[in-house]
């Protein structure tokens, strides 16, 4: 072939199908349910200090607004101390798990390799940053990214500018005892061939038989923030089925088993159990979530080979709050880390579930026209009402569900809904859903995050049954918002 036609070729390529992104995954050797990032890889690492009690964080979408929040939220905790086995220790140190998505998955991210230390890190790197800025000018620089999938210019971002090419191997080895101990981080991603929630840890990972120790923090978090039609989706490989599953079934320590002759994780067969009349399959009355889990997780395994590979976009599509895998912790007896069962054997009879909503509220004039609104706004409504739906629907479970197990228990919401002047509760909602925010906008966001854990009554009952005292919000929410008013 002549070679002065491959370039052009290859461009024309490239336009037509967007140039596949590179593979993202390694082949998993062998399943091991005590290794790999997993919480109880981590907890053996490092134990917590403080006993009979569960603490979840969840953290939700909308770019560096939610991530700025989310820094506040961790400082909030970093400030108070509770009392442990050797003595009073930070409640950060002693989350549980830190449950993410988007934006929210940045400051979870850099948290679990970094700890409290690393938030002005974060903050220096990147809340301050104009990344919006400087994501448009590498494109103007260099617009040939242009062919490649959009997500890969974010990912690239993060990858050489705030997570410097670190891996899951690198979140293993960030994990200490004592004051350095890190939280189970899951970021998650929005599955777009099944709807559901896809998790980035190695129970996920074991079902497409991928090593998550080898994967990048930034994939995690771009896929966790791909914003539809802003962003493409990021593309991973499914390389089940493979070898280390077929060879699980066999090892005691796998957490796999056979089921009807095919390897399967013992939670799915578990969470599909069912009972079969005249051709239909009938979930257990407790199990119809769980069944819907178990029943997309066997879609992975892909024996049909057609899920060779898998496209995630922002996780918020399928639950903007993260509150997806604390739900399933709390009502599930055969996850891991099962918080139902920590509640049912007496190993937890506290609970904090921490949930930190950034949720936007731009104004809009659609009442006040006599003419539809236009294809840019109905977009735009029609991804955010369904993802704002879902996500007060699943706290409203939590709530509920928080309150039947765990006594005393506390869900602490951090949200702008709960401000009560209008004038600083319009501004906070209608600041931009982006990766640049005025450095003013920035601090405010952590000082408010800070603020509203540290104020709340339910913290402070917590805090008080821990054997610890909740510091003052200073600048309180008052504050924050009179200086508001003031510029």
């Amino acid at each position: 072939m002549n070679r002065r036609y491959l370039i052009p070729g290859a461009i024309l390529a490239c336009l037509l199908q967007a140039c596949a992104s590179p593979v993202r995954t390694t082949e998993l050797h062998r399943i091991d349910q005590f290794s790999g990032y997993r919480y109880s890889t981590l907890e053996r690492q490092a134990p917590k200090a403080i006993d009979s009690t569960a603490v979840l964080v969840t953290f939700s979408g909308g770019g560096t607004r939610a991530a700025a929040l989310a820094d506040g939220a961790l400082r909030a905790l970093a400030e108070t101390m509770v009392r442990g086995k050797d003595g009073m220790a930070p409640l950060s140190s002693q989350i549980d798990i830190v449950s993410s998505v988007s934006g929210g998955s940045v400051t979870a991210a850099y948290y679990a390799l970094g700890g409290i230390g690393g938030l002005d890190d974060l903050e220096r790197d990147f809340l301050y940053k104009d990344v919006m800025g400087e994501l448009i000018t590498k494109v103007v620089l260099n617009p040939f990214q242009l062919f490649s999938p959009r997500i890969d210019i974010l990912d690239n971002y993060l990858d050489e500018h705030l997570f410097h090419h670190k891996t899951y191997r690198d979140l293993l080895a960030a994990n200490h005892p004592g004051n350095d101990r890190r939280p189970y981080v899951v970021l998650n991603a929005g599955d777009m061939a099944s709807g559901s929630v896809f998790s980035f840890n190695q129970d996920q990972f074991d079902l497409i038989c991928a090593d998550l120790a080898e994967f990048k923090i930034a994939d995690a978090v771009s896929a966790s923030a791909a914003f539809p039609v802003a962003l493409s989706a990021l593309t991973i490989k499914n390389r089940a089925p493979c070898e280390a599953q077929r060879k699980a079934a066999a090892e005691d320590i796998s957490g796999w088993q056979a089921e009807n002759g095919q390897p399967e994780p013992k939670r799915i067969v578990a969470d599909r159990s069912t009972a079969e009349s005249l051709g239909v399959r009938y979930p257990d009355a407790d199990n119809l979530a769980r069944f819907r889990r178990g029943t997309v997780a066997l879609d992975y395994l892909n024996r049909d080979r057609k899920e060779d590979f898998i496209q995630l976009l922002d996780g918020g599509i399928a639950d903007n709050l993260g509150l997806t895998l604390p739900l399933t912790l709390l009502t599930s007896p055969n996850e891991s880390p099962s918080f139902l069962n920590w509640a049912n054997t007496g190993k937890a009879d506290k609970l904090l579930l921490l949930v930190v909503n950034a949720r936007g509220e731009a104004g809009n004039d659609f009442g006040a026209r006599a003419s539809p609104p236009g294809i840019a706004d109905m977009l735009l409504t029609s991804i955010a009402t369904p993802i704002d739906a879902t996500s007060f629907q699943l706290l409203g479970k939590l709530d509920l569900l928080a309150d039947s197990r765990l006594n005393p228990q506390a869900l602490v919401l951090v949200d702008f809904d709960l401000i009560s002047d209008n004038g600083c509760r319009t501004r906070f909602h209608e600041m931009a859903t982006s990766w640049t925010l005025a450095q003013r906008d920035v601090d405010d966001l952590i000082a408010l995050g800070k603020a509203m854990v540290l104020q709340s009554p339910r913290y402070k009952d917590i805090v008080t049954a821990l054997g610890g005292v909740v510091p003052s919000a200073n600048p309180s929410v008052e504050q924050i918002c009179a200086k508001t008013e003031g510029r």
